[in-house]
């Protein structure tokens, strides 16, 4: 194996980055980092985003004064509160702290970072030490902005008291809040911040606060109709079954932030809440667009953007309540074969829920058992226990109840024997969290399975009596966030008893259906034949007329849909809904965006190899490119990255991938070093590519570590920026192993339903 040899490794640890005169923040953060590509002001700088802002239109505006000695910093703060208030929390930090590049002792800065970490629990000590900075410094800024300051100090006391003197805590908390805006009646982000403040204080006694924030709420609007915060948090306020309240605002958002993904994305949450399914449709699919064009613009990967992943995993719900299965799984498919690092938080096993859902609902029991279909990483225990109840469910529609049998006595016993897990005595596990939460969602299904095999087998009494308890449980744990569980149990308790002859029962617990899934199309469909078979025509034209709208663009077949027109229930296509609704096939929506994420092209690379060669991507047309950013010599982290990617060198060229080692060592330097390496590396010596790969830390104007996997097409696949190189070689390999797969299924013109090959879900091999 050729290794660089260090000369220079030994003193590696000891040398310190430089900063500029505006990097410098104050005594406190004057002692600088000693670790290569890592912020010298200390390791909450480490996570969030690293280069410099643009200015963004299309999210709404919401001026904000603060103090500051810099006069461009007002600009960058008032972009950051839009975006804050649009929930879009990585691109607000990015306009913060460009504020503190201008202005490194503005208070307010500080603030506002501080209340743009907290909403994520895995970043409280970031939220923590940002607040701290800013109470430092609130003695700089005028007293309205400090009565901000000490708000948000007193709701961060709360969080750390025990449980018996956290109401204590919180009732002064909120008379801070209540007197911040009592004593500032003119200042619309005082109120308009009471929401967010007050309700995320409350946690889930903000259900008996909602008339109250309606009417803080309602006075924004009164004198700022088109206040982005006030609209935005009035369609939280309201998200469930009382959303009527907001369909105005839900209408209005997208007018005035159409450029924001999570403004487009929450009317459609509230829309699909009350039923009305084709707005939500057009409302999330617009989100979805929105994110894949942002995400194609700036270079950001599906992984590292939560709410293109969540938009687009809640369209896919949307999209089967209107029937439409294939467009439910075409989304599904972009979730599975987005490219993923073992450790990614946004995409990975929980994701696979979209597709079950889709497959499960429509009953394509094949597809769940093809192997070839849908991949499952039987060494991960979430994808273990994911991948339990579609199997199940599979196995009793093809009839195949011995294997169905068999899976649910040994889940039965594996949950039995897990002992209940005590408080949390560290900081939040998400991998536990999620295979906690999954283990309790498949306790569920068990019952499910059961109800259904006794049915199965002609115990109609037990069956129909289990089934009967499943789904009264459901609707009291039911979440619709999307919904995980692809069946409304009702509805197939419903489906029963029509079997059965019972259509009295059957239009009973179809009814219950549409108490908690507004204008359900599986369960108008029963209702239809359940009334028509009782003689209820007016009942069954009602229905007939709901389903008209609801499914009128249902994929066929669809059994549920033509057993509804055989009984021959003829109505003209209506709902009763608070405005009428636009047909969303019918609504064009490309000019929001792409209908599928489009990995970006990428970046010209001009740095020059050993001899003085330039060397560009364009030179590897037709082949991967594995291109890794490193500090230089003296880093002996980027060194072990190089000397790692040197070991796994065959194996990757044997890929049809070149790999590229970037820095700003002279030719001169790389010359030495190229001489042990059959890793090409190349001069940057101005950071010229390492700028346009945003390989380069723009607050601190330091080098960042990079990893970028680009595809034949001169696409950027997958990328890893920040202070750490990436030393995973076996995710890597499994990747480009996905990537010539794919080229070599699209050479021979194959189509493949693969959505995701197997070495691609992999975190180890």
């Amino acid at each position: 194996m050729k290794t660089i040899h260090l000369l220079a490794a030994v003193c590696a640890s000891t040398l310190l980055l430089s900063t500029t005169p505006a990097q410098e923040v104050s005594e406190e953060n004057t002692e600088q980092s000693t670790l290569w590509g890592h912020s010298s002001h200390g390791s909450v700088y480490d996570v969030g985003p690293r280069h410099r802002p643009w200015r963004m239109e299309g999210i709404g505006k919401t001026p904000f004064p603060i103090t500051s000695e810099h006069p461009e910093v007002q600009e960058w703060f008032d972009q950051g509160i839009a975006l804050l208030h649009g929930f879009w929390y990585y691109e607000a930090e990015r306009s913060f702290r460009w504020c503190l590049k201008l202005d490194p002792e503005c208070a307010m800065a500080y603030w506002a970072m501080a209340l743009t970490v907290r909403s994520d629990p895995t970043q409280r000590n970031r939220s923590a030490e940002f607040l701290e900075k800013a109470v430092k410094r609130k003695d700089t800024v005028t007293e309205r902005e400090r009565g901000f300051i000490e708000v948000l100090e007193a709701m961060a006391e709360v969080k750390k008291l025990g449980k018996d003197e956290r109401d204590k805590a919180l009732a002064k908390a909120m008379v801070r809040l209540d007197r911040l805006a009592m004593d500032y009646p003119d200042d619309i982000e005082a109120k308009t911040l009471y929401w967010l403040l007050a309700g995320r204080a409350l946690g889930d006694k903000r259900e008996y606060a909602r008339f109250g924030m309606e009417a803080v709420l309602d006075s924004v609007l009164r004198e700022a109709p088109d206040h982005v915060g006030a609209l935005h948090y009035r369609v939280h306020n309201w998200d469930g079954k009382e959303g009527s309240y907001a369909v105005d605002s839900c209408m209005k958002l997208p007018e005035i932030a159409p450029e924001c993904g999570h403004l487009l994305h929450m009317p459609g949450h509230v829309l699909s809440g009350i039923g009305m399914w084709h707005e939500a449709a057009i409302a999330m699919d617009r989100a979805t667009r929105v994110e894949k064009e942002y995400m194609h613009d700036r270079m950001i990967l599906p992984e590292d953007n939560w709410d293109y992943v969540h938009n687009l995993h809640y369209l896919g719900y949307i999209q089967e309540q209107l029937g439409m299965a294939n467009a439910a799984i075409y989304g599904a498919r972009q979730l599975l074969a987005a490219p993923a690092s073992p450790d990614s938080k946004m995409i990975g096993s929980f994701t696979k829920n979209a597709m079950v859902r889709a497959l499960v609902k429509f009953e394509r029991w094949e597809e769940i058992l093809d192997p070839d279909h849908m991949y499952w990483n039987e060494g991960e225990a979430i994808e273990q226990a994911l991948s339990v109840y579609p199997f199940m469910r599979a196995h009793i529609g093809l009839g195949q109840l011995d294997e169905a049998q068999g899976l649910l006595e040994e889940w039965r016993m594996k949950l039995d024997k897990q002992e209940p897990s005590g408080p949390p005595t560290g900081p939040p596990d998400f991998d536990a969290f999620v295979l906690a939460e999954v283990h309790k969602l498949l306790a569920r299904q068990l019952d499910e399975v059961e109800a259904l095999l006794l049915l199965a087998r002609g115990q109609r009494i037990e069956g129909l009596g289990a089934l009967a308890t499943a789904a009264a449980l459901q609707v009291e744990e039911w979440q619709d966030d999307p919904p995980l569980e692809p069946t409304f149990l009702y509805n197939r308790l419903g489906d029963e008893y029509l079997a059965l002859g019972a259509p009295a029962l059957a239009a009973e617990c179809y009814e219950r259906t549409l108490e908690t899934v507004f204008h359900d199309g599986f369960a108008l469909a029963g209702l239809v034949v359940a009334y028509d078979s009782l003689g209820e025509e007016e009942k069954a034209r009602k229905a007939m007329a709901a389903l008209g709208v609801v499914w009128s663009d249902a994929d066929r077949p669809n059994r549920w849909l033509s057993a509804a027109e055989a009984t021959g229930v003829v109505a003209e296509p209506f709902i009763d809904a608070p405005l009428d609704q636009r047909n969303y096939k019918r609504e064009v929506l490309d000019v929001q965006g792409p209908s599928e994420w489009i990995p970006t092209s990428a970046p010209n690379l001009t740095a020059l190899d050993s001899e003085g060669k330039e060397v560009k991507l364009a030179d590897y047309e037709g082949q991967n490119v594995l291109l890794i950013f490193y500090l230089g010599e003296e880093c002996v982290h980027c060194i072990e990255q190089i000397n790692l990617a040197e070991a796994n060198l065959d194996e990757i060229e044997a890929l049809n991938t070149v790999v590229l080692g970037v820095s700003k060592d002279t030719v001169k330097e790389i010359a030495t070093q190229q001489e042990s390496l059959g890793v090409r590396l190349l001069s940057d010596p101005e950071f010229t590519s390492a700028h346009r790969f945003q390989s380069y830390d723009d607050f601190e104007e330091i080098e960042l570590h990079s990893t970028f996997l680009i595809n034949r097409k001169g696409q950027v696949h997958w990328s890893r920026i920040g202070g750490e190189p990436f030393t995973n070689f076996e995710f890597l390999v499994a990747e480009l192993e996905a990537l010539e797969r794919r080229e070599s299924a699209r050479s021979a013109s194959v189509p493949s339903q693969v959505v995701r090959e197997p070495g691609a879900d992999v975190a180890s091999r």
